[in-house]
């Protein structure tokens, strides 16, 4: 695998990227809060490292979101619901349960525990009041509330900058302590109130992640993280909980077989963790649809490979990953998306990854269908040789011994299935479509 600091700090910034193009109608809010509340720390005069931890904590605290609540902004109503709301009132201790799982980034856990909590202890998800709440938690209190409040939402339109001074005025000792509300008001008064830009904010990451990380950064330490992220990947489908560390398992197996070394299986490795990483900025409700697709969920579906394919090419470290990427549902007789490339045309870490990927699915529960036998996925990459596989990468698929794939398969413990959310949502999709033939 790509070792080193700059590669580490490539999948960071594309975890912050990530956190903008998964949240619908809230596309940014992370990296806003983020820029907002690096600016009030170093206002207060925190150190450069306290203000790189508020700047992550800011952009990761939402991460506990995905795979909980996703029907808060994909099906935005005025007012959320009781069972919604307190789904997303758990999201900021699944968010600090990812932070720990992320090399270098540990002590951000409290701030992102507690950026829910409000002054006079009536937020959550402790009850922490006043100065129990971590400074750094205090100020992306404030930037996620400001924040929220220049933003459209579904029961009203974006605030203006004095109404939302005078909520925060209004909010004082409630909400907000006294430092963070005043300082707030004070660069209101004056202008100086930062605002999100993308260039900006790559550069922000970057120096962020300069203050945070030691020179060197081992390879457990970016495999790790490599796994957190998968795991967030695959937190959007309840049905997928460890597809990703299974398909980049699968990957370095089938690699061995095809005799892969150096740099092609390092890129294997990384990139089969990261395949998936456009489907979340695919809909719950289409991922977890048990009837036959429609031609724009279908195109939700496809755009997937390039929207992760993107994000990953804007990253100079992680660019080298976007090939397998963008091309891993491309289909050896040309049939697969998104560009229809047939045989020699698709890279070779595509024609890994395909037949990886596709069999972890076929042995998988998915929401139309079970799962498959182990014996069955095999003797279905068999027959699909030279048609939808390419026949050297499915002959060496079939080459791994039945150990490591029963070692791989045996690889499945759902962190939150969250089956009862899947089927709230599809009985939602019914009613609507059922109030489509009226009126």
């Amino acid at each position: 695998m790509a070792p080193g600091r700059a590669f580490y700090a490539g999948l960071l910034e594309a975890l912050t990227r990530v956190m903008g193009t998964a949240k619908g109608y809230l596309r940014d809010h992370g990296p806003t809060v983020a820029t907002v509340g690096a600016q009030l720390g170093g206002e207060m005069g925190l150190s450069r490292s306290e203000c790189a931890e508020i700047f992550f904590a800011a952009v990761l605290s939402d991460v506990g979101m995905i795979g909980l609540a996703e029907d808060a902004w994909e099906n935005p109503a005025p007012e959320l619901t009781g069972e919604i709301r307190a789904r997303v009132q758990r999201h900021p201790q699944r968010a600090e349960r990812r932070v720990r799982g992320i090399p270098h980034l540990e002590e951000l856990a409290p701030l992102v525990r507690h950026h829910h909590e409000w002054w006079d202890g009536s937020g959550y998800p402790d009850g922490l009041v006043g100065e129990e709440i971590p400074p750094g938690a205090q100020i992306i209190r404030i930037a996620d509330t400001v924040t929220a409040l220049r933003e459209k939402r579904p029961h009203r339109p974006a605030l203006r900058p004095d109404s939302i001074a005078d909520i925060v005025q209004a909010s004082v000792t409630r909400e907000f302590g006294p430092v963070t509300g005043r300082l707030y008001l004070t660069l209101h008064r004056s202008g100086a109130l930062a605002d999100y830009d993308h260039e900006t904010h790559r550069h922000a990451v970057l120096l962020a992640a300069d203050s945070l990380l030691p020179e060197e950064v081992s390879p457990p330490a970016t495999e790790q993280l490599l796994g957190t992220f998968a795991d967030v990947i695959d937190a959007k489908d309840p049905y997928t909980s460890g597809h990703s560390r299974r398909v980049a398992a699968l990957a370095v197996a089938v690699a061995e077989q095809l005799g892969l070394e150096g740099h092609t299986r390092q890129s294997l490795w990384a990139g089969a963790h990261l395949h998936d990483l456009g489907k979340l900025a695919v809909p719950l409700r289409v991922l977890a649809k048990t009837e036959g697709l429609t031609e724009d969920d279908l195109a939700h579906i496809r755009a997937h490979p390039n929207e992760g394919a993107e994000i990953l090419e804007s990253i100079p470290t992680l660019r080298h990953l976007a090939v397998g990427v963008r091309h891993h549902h491309e289909r050896w007789d040309g049939g697969g998306y998104p560009e229809g490339l047939s045989g020699e045309r698709i890279p070779l870490v595509a024609q890994v990854m395909a037949v990886c990927d596709a069999y972890d699915a076929m042995t998988s529960q998915r929401a139309h269908r079970e799962a498959r036998s182990p014996a069955d996925g095999r003797e279905e990459v068999a027959r699909a040789s030279g048609t939808h596989f390419a026949p050297e990468a499915a002959e060496a698929f079939l080459a791994v011994s039945q150990d490591v794939l029963q070692e791989i398969h045996a690889r499945r413990s759902p962190e939150e299935p969250a089956l009862a959310r899947v089927r709230s949502l599809q009985a939602m999709d019914a009613n609507r479509l059922a109030g489509l033939g009226t009126g």
